[in-house]
């Protein structure tokens, strides 16, 4: 359970530090600089701890995909950004492929 509370903090700070990049970058590019570097190695700390219990491949996936999937979501919520319906498709593609990662890992190394 801890693998995946860190796993998903993980997440957390890695959208933070992405979407800071774009919230500060232009007015105070040093308050992006910080708090960009300083979440995205509190990121893959977080996720070197998930790692312990996870199978590497489903912890990148589910951090890679639930990650992008949070910063789209959250650039067209926040920021005003727009996607087509074949973005947003891709968008679950993503998710279901971490999905399915996930399934087919099982105790033990069995599908």
């Amino acid at each position: 359970m801890r693998a995946w509370i860190a796993l998903f903090s993980a997440i957390a700070c890695e959208v933070t530090g992405t979407l800071a990049l774009k919230l500060f970058g232009l007015n105070t590019p040093w308050l992006a600089a910080a708090v960009t570097g300083s979440s995205i190695v509190l990121s893959y700390l977080l996720l070197s701890l998930a790692f312990r219990r996870i199978p590497v491949a489903v912890a990148f996936a589910i951090w890679e995909a639930v990650g992008l999937v949070a910063i789209t979501l959250l650039g067209m919520w926040l920021l005003g950004d727009h996607l087509t319906k074949p973005q947003l498709l891709a968008l679950g593609g993503l998710l279901l492929g971490a999905r399915l990662l996930h399934g087919g890992t099982r105790a033990g190394g069995e599908a």
